[in-house]
């Protein structure tokens, strides 16, 4: 910060240094402060849709949903294509309850990032020069999101979803398996010749298909669960961790496998598994819902705090799954889909959630990424962690601030069996 006013002392343009004090503020929490620069930016540059934005997002962090919807509507309208702005607009809808304009805004954070979800028609014309471009780091692959990706067409050809031409196009998925296959570690990605894969490249990481699930009636989260005995389970556990079982509805549970399983959202890809997130297609109405009932069915424990971020893993069948780390969040809800079937270690599996908060001067980088110095720092201050087996529709609960990981699943082959975990985050870690 110091910098940045010496900068200012010696003249250099006002605006933009204003902009970046105002966002060095706002991720210390120091939101007042951030306020004082952010409003001075849009003094100097009243059109700067960087500034709007990230004006509305201290707004949605001080809970000020209707100003924040203004201030990215604001920053919209300067520049339409600004996916960050469409996604945190939706996030301010959702805390006004207005589930189909946040889904509308998600929908378009995604569109911008993936394209436009593939009509019939578009999927049958496999167009050569699918838009958008995506950047090279981004159509690099490997053997898990391959195996993955072969699978899932597989899967919904199967199932009609798919045109009986895109036979043609897993098997081009299953060339390029074979290319790369023992090449490349789990951690590790390589790029690969659009030319001799031209069906891979036209669809690869595009929203070729999204399920729709029929709209359901009634509760999605189980309405036979004693939310008071899971509330007070929570609040009395030092620290705060409740494992639930039966969290959703037969039906919520049935429509979210079948999204998870058809829709081609799969982008990320991890040490041995992939992820779906928020903003990057993750964002049907009915997870919205699920949130959204989650938290008005658990008051106490949730406390109003505003929804952070979601998003959904896919492991493969016995890799390690998410190392120790925590999340900048409040309250962390952590469920299981996959069939309990799939499982091969009925006592393992699940989630290892440890006692320890992540130190409150470290910052995201440090207790979310840096698993050597997690390590090292949970052998010095001892304990066992919390051991929470897998079953299928079990969420485990707790305080976000607490170090977790994969408790290592053993799971049967198949796309069918593949582990699937879905995160919702609530509140930031200083609220």
């Amino acid at each position: 910060m110091a910098a940045y006013r010496e900068a200012l002392d010696h003249g250099a343009p006002a605006a933009p240094i204003h902009l970046q004090l105002g966002v060095l503020h706002a991720s210390l929490s120091e939101h007042e402060r951030a306020i004082e620069h952010l409003e001075k930016a849009l003094e100097l540059a009243p059109d700067d849709a960087d500034a709007l934005c990230m004006l509305g997002t201290v707004m949605n962090d001080l809970r000020r949903f209707e100003e924040a919807a203004a201030l990215f509507e604001r920053a919209l309208a300067l520049r339409p294509d600004f996916a960050e702005a469409h996604f945190n607009l939706g996030l301010a809808r959702f805390e006004r309850s207005d589930l189909r304009g946040a889904a509308h805004s998600f929908a378009r954070c995604a569109v911008l990032n993936r394209g436009e979800p593939w009509s019939e028609a578009r999927r049958a014309a496999l167009s050569p020069h699918p838009s958008p471009p995506f950047p090279p780091e981004d159509m690099a692959v490997n053997e898990i999101k391959l195996r993955h990706d072969c699978e899932q067409i597989e899967y919904l050809l199967g199932l009609g979803r798919l045109p009986t031409s895109y036979q043609e196009v897993l098997e081009d998925y299953r060339r390029l398996l074979e290319e790369v296959r023992g090449k490349v570690g789990i951690d590790s990605v390589v790029p690969f010749d659009g030319a001799r894969h031209p069906l891979v490249a036209r669809t690869y990481k595009r929203p070729i298909y999204l399920a729709n699930p029929a709209p359901l009636e009634g509760p999605l989260v189980n309405p036979e669960l004693d939310f008071r005995a899971i509330e007070d389970g929570y609040l009395g556990a030092k620290p705060n961790i409740v494992s639930v079982d039966g969290l959703l509805a037969p039906g919520a549970l049935r429509a979210l496998r079948q999204y998870c399983l058809e829709s081609t959202i799969w982008n990320n890809i991890k040490p041995g598994y992939l992820g779906a997130y928020f903003f990057d297609g993750f964002c049907s109405e009915l997870l919205l819902r699920i949130a959204l009932e989650l938290r008005e069915r658990l008051p106490r424990m949730m406390r109003g705090l505003p929804l952070q971020m979601m998003w959904g893993y896919k492991c493969e069948s016995s890799l390690p799954g998410l190392g120790v780390h925590a999340d900048d969040a409040a309250v962390n809800v952590n469920f299981w889909i996959t069939e309990d079937d799939a499982n091969l270690d009925a006592e393992r599996g699940g989630l290892l959630v440890y006692r320890q908060d992540a130190p409150r001067d470290w910052g995201f980088a440090k207790f979310n990424k840096d698993s050597a110095t997690i390590l090292r720092y949970l052998e010095s201050t001892g304990g066992a962690p919390v051991r929470v087996p897998y079953r299928a529709n079990r969420a485990v609960i707790f305080d976000s601030d607490l170090f977790h990981a994969t408790d290592r699943p053993v799971f049967r082959d198949g796309y069918l069996n593949r582990r699937i975990n879905i995160t919702v985050l609530y509140g930031r870690r200083s609220m």
